[in-house]
């Protein structure tokens, strides 16, 4: 016996166009959506687009009644049926919206086939597992970011605690030497001065009452500059009055008839040598300069004519004397009195001995 067919025949399956209830080529209008007009946009679409639109509508009904999926051609039709000036962000929602109203209306068809059927749960178990692996990359690359951030944080934080670090020892090692540098400091002075106390108190009682040469000729050069320091001598004289019992000692060995209250005689250097000041000899030299002192006695002796020649010579170192000068304070040391002059508009002390000039002739 034949199988009985069934009386129920299968409503015929409607285009896309009019599932989703869109017509771009009679109704030539954004399908967008204006939220300050609160209604749909009335700007029109460009005859490309909706060229574009009517061709994938035609081969989304083709698929449609062959049991495909067709999700991927409503998201690539949605932007060809809005204006490409305000509307163009509203695609994504546009093209969900055309996915629920097939769905809705493919579940309102009554199957009449397990083929139908089928198609119809293979395409819903497609856009499942289309939106499962779409998930599931997202959450990956999420997770792939989140341990990124979580690595450039870590080395973020070592390289603080580094540099931390780094700044800690230098600030200790800066310490350490300060405090190793500063007990050095402290006692150095002390330490000189004890050294130099013997070394003057020996010198002096070695040469109680004189003046060494070696230490007038290396005084004189300092003295000599052209930038001299008017309070220079003063206070030397002030710090050799202020200074240890060491030095008050010496000055006491120096001038014994200074505890007397009496002046000690001061006798004039011979006149010989470089002037102090300008480093030039005190006296001109003549022509009977050379001559010994035997030659002159000899000859004083045995020739009465040179009795005027030797006034003569007499008379050039009352000359010369004349135009020297010599300190009469303390050390006796010759010096050109013009220079002694251009000396004191400077300084009113002696340049070898730093005594107080004493003016009279």
């Amino acid at each position: 016996m034949p199988p009985r067919q069934s009386s129920r025949s299968s409503p015929p399956l409607l285009s896309l166009s009019e599932i989703i209830n869109l017509e771009p080529e009679e109704e030539p209008w954004c399908a967008g959506y204006a939220p300050s007009q609160r209604r749909r946009c009335h700007a029109r679409t460009n005859a490309r687009g909706r060229r574009s639109a009517m061709a994938l509508l035609d081969k989304g009904t083709e698929r449609l009644h062959a049991g495909l999926s067709i999700d991927t051609l409503l998201e690539d039709l949605a932007p060809h049926v809005l204006c490409t000036r305000f509307h163009q962000n509203q695609a994504s929602e546009l093209s969900s919206r055309f996915k629920r109203k097939v769905r809705t209306y493919l579940e309102s068809q009554t199957p009449t086939t397990p083929s139908s059927r089928t198609a119809s749960l293979s395409s819903q178990t497609h856009t499942v597992r289309s939106t499962g692996t779409e998930r599931g990359e997202r959450a990956a690359l999420l997770r792939k970011l989140r341990e990124t951030l979580d690595e450039l944080r870590r080395l973020e934080d070592a390289e603080s605690d580094r540099q931390h670090d780094s700044r800690s020892s230098r600030r200790r090692e800066t310490e350490s030497s300060s405090r190793m540098l500063s007990p050095r400091t402290s006692e150095s002075p002390p330490r000189r001065q004890i050294s130099q106390e013997p070394r003057v108190a020996r010198g002096v009682e070695r040469r109680p009452t004189e003046y060494s040469v070696f230490s007038l000729t290396a005084t004189v050069p300092s003295v000599a500059q052209p930038q001299f320091n008017s309070t220079r001598g003063d206070e030397t004289l002030s710090q050799a009055q202020e200074g240890p019992s060491t030095v008050a000692r010496v000055s006491s060995r120096t001038n014994p008839l200074s505890n007397a209250g009496t002046k000690p005689r001061v006798t004039r250097r011979e006149i010989e040598g470089a002037c102090g000041i300008c480093l030039c000899d005190l006296h001109i030299p003549n022509e009977d300069e050379h001559t010994t002192e035997a030659d002159a006695e000899t000859e004083h002796d045995t020739e009465d004519g040179q009795d005027g020649n030797n006034e003569d010579h007499g008379d050039g170192d009352e000359q010369r004397e004349e135009e020297l000068t010599w300190c009469k304070e303390r050390c006796g040391v010759n010096f050109h009195k013009q220079c002694m002059d251009q000396w004191l508009a400077r300084a009113r002390t002696c340049p070898a001995c730093r005594s107080k000039w004493e003016h009279t002739h």
